[in-house]
């Protein structure tokens, strides 16, 4: 982690960390990642049924994160440093590349997902090997591609793409998408008012497009002050952290984004007609 005190020649290095502090390339240092791996795979789950196919796309999924993580401190490094990366590197894009084929022989249709990932990815690691893996090129289409496994997962099953499937998607990742502007705001680019302006916008854009699902009863209304909420967050965090002169600590907002990841996941699978407002 950026800002970290080295450690001193004689003490061991962590799981994970190199001996001069930095990563290994072994385990993710990406804590806010590690939901938007977990969450899309549990969603689609819930959304369609569980199957056995489930557990090799799982296995694809979550070791392919551990090969994207460290292919990208790779095509970051130079020089010997590279050397670091190239064992995890190869045994998780192996260990990949075998559950991908397993999920593809149980289910070789799920390969026309191809046409969403392969873009996808491919912007994200050609951001990356320009060396600007947090950019929000890079985020967004990293989100996006997390997104897509809830129709994979579904897909996987055999399930149909139903419309409720496809909302919910949509409701996840109009949240997803926001959370890359509205962290920088609060960090990368805090006081920046440009970011500042368009997180605000982008909230407010999408609090408005879930409040018309759910006017055409699409969404229950329980997604429309869920969503007012984030983008009251979106607007108040930051201008909060610049009254009182302190950044917001990286712990306080990764708590209060699980928080808010727990609401946006009930306004997403709760189905539609249920707390429904009462009309007079």
């Amino acid at each position: 982690m950026t800002g970290h005190a080295e450690r001193t020649a004689k003490a061991a290095p962590r799981p994970g960390k190199g001996r001069r502090g930095g990563t290994s390339g072994w385990i993710p240092d990406q804590h806010g990642a590690w939901v938007m791996v977990i969450v899309p795979l549990i969603v689609g789950v819930l959304l369609a049924r569980p199957a056995p196919v489930h557990v090799p796309l799982a296995v694809a999924w979550f070791v392919g994160y551990f090969a994207f993580f460290a292919g990208g401190l790779w095509l970051k490094a130079r020089g010997p440093r590279k050397r670091r990366y190239v064992a995890p590197l190869v045994t998780y894009g192996v260990i990949c590349a075998v559950a991908a084929l397993v999920v593809v022989m149980m289910r070789p249709t799920i390969l026309v997902f191809g046409a969403v990932f392969g873009p996808l990815v491919a912007v994200a690691v050609w951001e990356a090997w320009r060396r600007r893996p947090r950019s929000l090129l890079s985020g967004e289409s990293t989100v996006l591609a997390s997104c897509a496994m809830i129709p994979v997962t579904a897909w996987a099953a055999g399930d149909p793409m139903t419309v409720r499937l496809w909302v919910a998607t949509a409701v996840i990742a109009l949240y997803f998408c926001g959370t890359i502007p509205y962290v920088k705001t609060l960090i990368r680019k805090r006081g920046d008012r440009g970011w500042f302006t368009g997180s605000v916008v982008y909230h407010s854009v999408a609090a408005a497009a879930v409040t018309g699902l759910a006017v055409v009863g699409l969404v229950t209304w329980v997604a429309v002050p869920v969503f007012l909420v984030v983008a009251l967050r979106a607007w108040w965090m930051p201008r909060r952290a610049e009254r009182r002169g302190t950044p917001w600590r990286p712990r306080t907002v990764g708590f209060g984004e699980m928080a808010v990841t727990a609401l946006v996941l009930v306004a997403a699978l709760v189905p539609p007609g249920v707390f429904q407002p009462v009309t007079v």
